[in-house]
């Protein structure tokens, strides 16, 4: 079984336990949807992958578990749009923003450090189950600078510059990371990337494999 079904059933009987439901199941292009300009980032046209949609998990279920008097979406912790985990077990967070780069500092870095509470809360919950076999539960914060890494993938219309700067530098074998998401890997991640829906399918895709 492989790590990313060990962190589904996981999730699963976490539902079952406060009998609630939540339909992650999902693939980037359904996750990349911008509920501000009713467009999906990553085209319904390119390769994709099943990853889990955390803010099925996060608006709905885990917030009623945790903050049960509330009725309101905006109450739920703040999560990325898409998480999977990765034959070698690399873990990755996926964001998408519709925006010019230099406004999505303050929402990445907020998802960011919510996300990974959120899931270390329902982790360490279940971890009697033994469902996450190589999981490090005497030190997540390591696992985390080991394993978990997050991937920021933005417009290519809003942002020609950052797309060119993105796709050159990966040409030239090099990588392209704003400061702040470069902030966040000292303090979080194993790495940071930053995409266009284009780089993200040719490079991160189209190489992906859970088995």
């Amino acid at each position: 079984m492989s790590q990313y079904d060990e962190f589904k059933i996981m999730i699963d009987d976490y539902l079952k336990k406060y009998g609630k439901t939540a339909n992650y199941s999902s693939c980037l292009h359904d996750t990349s949807y911008s509920d501000a300009e009713n467009v999906y980032l990553y085209e319904n046209s390119r390769r994709d992958i099943e990853v889990i949609n955390m803010d099925q998990i996060a608006q709905e279920p885990y917030r009623r578990v945790r903050f049960p008097e509330s009725n309101k979406t905006e109450d739920s912790i703040a999560t990325n749009d898409a998480f999977v985990i990765s034959s070698d077990n690399k873990w990755y967070f996926i964001e998408f923003k519709n925006q010019k780069l230099n406004k999505t500092k303050d929402s990445v870095s907020k998802k960011a450090y919510g996300n990974w509470f959120m899931m270390l809360d329902i982790i360490y919950e279940m971890k009697n189950t033994n469902y996450m076999t190589s999981f490090q539960y005497n030190n997540p914060i390591e696992f985390a600078r080991k394993n978990v890494i997050l991937i920021l993938v933005v417009s290519e219309d809003k942002n020609p510059n950052d797309a060119k700067r993105i796709h050159d530098c990966i040409l030239a074998g090099e990588k392209y990371v704003p400061a702040f998401l470069e902030k966040l890997q000292k303090y979080i991640y194993h790495d940071v990337f930053l995409h266009t829906p284009a780089t993200l399918e040719q490079y991160f895709v189209k190489k992906f494999s859970v088995k």
